[in-house]
């Protein structure tokens, strides 16, 4: 292993464009952070949309997708699961490891059983295997894979015995590989980042307060409470003619979603684009509103608090910790209608509570999760790391 200062590095996501969500947007920002600080990054990705070009670049970065094919999908039938496992990593593994000659650093992005092909190949081409998770709570990325049964548990054994530093985003995320069984000296916490907006001039400074936003994936697994917005939102734009809800997001639960808001007093005012650019609809917020039940670290509310939007987010750690305890936005409880109709009301009617949000919100950011310092953490972990230090 080459003692020089990495500048090669590897990423591998298990879904990555035309696929885009929280995980796949961070890994790119990093990815072209990483570029702008003198590295050369690749992102491996299996090919999802066969219209998917093989090998493309943005801002830098080099993304190469590979043909894998997937027997649970093709073949729904019973034991196929545990006849997959092998298959998936020999396609994984034959498709990285080639690609990790002259690489200092394999970085994976969530724990998964394409990951652990990726992380056996790094293995055994002797480079540093690093492994980001994206779950929080009880369950953590091992928690997840395992609740597929008994091929996940084997899974999860993998995973957990080819990855040699995992990041944690947040500390419940730190607490939740923990619990899954993680050695503490083997995790190291690294935030997500973000940019702030390059024009000063688009600060949000406060005033009326109309617009609500949530942004992100309509999904089962995901767990957002939508449902319990919409009625929060339609209770105050019943008595507000003004007020309008942006769902955007796709998902399993997107038409259930749609079905819901065509109830509503107010269904005129409720947009469901599906899928759109978070850019569009963060330009065109006054306020966003992240309704978790549970996370690892929320990118959309980075991305919102980055544009100076005052945010409203359900109580649970990482918000807390990404909120500063309430400080840097408002924080309710979960599955609690009237507290977040009245912190939805409260923006919108209390001169100045939506202006003090907002710029806290983005004074959070600068402090805690600007893309370049986070990519600076990421390059001296991967220095040590490469001189054979663990991630302590």
């Amino acid at each position: 292993m080459s003692k020089r200062q990495p500048t090669e590095v590897v990423m591998f996501c298990p879904q990555f464009r035309p696929v885009i969500g929280g995980s796949e947007r961070q890994a790119e920002k990093l990815a072209t952070a990483l570029v702008e600080a003198g590295c050369l990054v690749t992102i491996l990705t299996p090919r999802i949309d066969p219209d998917s070009p093989d090998m493309e670049e943005a801002n830098g970065v080099t993304i190469e997708r590979f043909p894998l094919a997937d027997l649970s999908r093709r073949y729904p039938l019973p034991g196929v699961a545990l006849l997959n496992i092998p298959y998936i990593l020999w396609q994984v593994v034959r498709a990285v490891r080639p690609r990790l000659k002259d690489t200092d650093v394999l970085h994976c992005h969530i724990a998964s059983l394409q990951t652990a092909g990726a992380a056996l190949a790094g293995r055994m081409a002797g480079v540093p295997v690093l492994c980001k998770a994206a779950v929080a709570d009880h369950h953590s990325d091992l928690g997840e894979i395992e609740k597929t049964g008994v091929s996940g548990r084997l899974v999860a054994w993998l995973v957990r015995a080819l990855i040699q530093t995992w990041v944690a985003t947040t500390a419940a995320v730190e607490e939740a590989l923990i619990r899954a069984g993680v050695e503490p000296r083997k995790i190291v916490r690294i935030p997500n980042g973000v940019d702030l907006p390059s024009d000063p001039g688009t600060r949000k400074p406060g005033g009326r307060i109309s617009r609500f936003l949530y942004l992100g994936r309509l999904s089962t697994n995901i767990q957002r409470d939508v449902p319990t917005l919409i009625t929060a939102y339609d209770r105050l734009a019943t008595t507000d003619p003004d007020l309008e809800l942006a769902i955007v997001g796709g998902g399993d639960l997107l038409e259930e979603t749609r079905r819901l808001a065509g109830t509503c007093t107010a269904r005129n005012r409720i947009h469901l684009p599906g899928f759109d650019r978070p850019e569009k609809w963060l330009a065109w917020a006054d306020c966003f509103v992240l309704p978790s039940r549970r996370e690892g670290l929320s990118n959309a509310l980075l991305e919102a608090m980055a544009a100076g939007l005052p945010c409203i987010a359900n109580d649970i750690p990482p918000n807390r910790e990404v909120l500063a305890n309430g400080e840097a936005g408002i924080l309710v409880p979960v599955d609690e209608l009237d507290a977040l109709e009245k912190a939805m009301r409260d923006v919108t009617e209390e001169s100045g509570v939506a202006e003090h949000y907002a710029w806290k919100a983005q004074e959070r950011v600068e402090q805690c999760y600007l893309i370049r310092a986070v990519a600076e953490k990421y390059l001296s972990l991967y220095r040590n790391l490469c001189h054979g230090n663990s991630a302590e």
